[in-house]
């Protein structure tokens, strides 16, 4: 997916769970890039608004990752099974 929003800007994590769930259905409870976790259902509110509002990079940035322009990126979704969680192809997401 390209990971640009209406206005040219780069998608935000919220941009994408939206995105997610208006494709495809899917209620994402967990958004990771590699051991980054972008967004946990499990925080507390305020951690879950904060994680929401992050550009995609910025929570890599902090996480010390460098730059990048293509994210690949693991979701765990609400009722999943083991299988289904192994099954499931990453989401590409391309920056501008």
């Amino acid at each position: 997916m390209r990971a640009v929003s209406a206005d040219g800007q780069e998608m935000t994590v919220q941009n994408v769970l939206d995105w997610m769930q208006r494709t495809h259905g899917w209620t994402v409870t967990m958004l990771l890039h590699g051991d980054t976790v972008l967004y946990d259902s499990g925080e507390n509110e305020a951690t879950r608004a904060l994680m929401q509002k992050q550009r995609l990079s910025a929570n890599l940035e902090n996480a010390g990752e460098p730059q990048q322009r293509v994210l690949k990126l693991e979701y765990v979704c609400e009722e999943e099974d083991a299988e289904t969680e192994d099954t499931r192809p990453p989401l590409m997401c391309f920056l501008p």
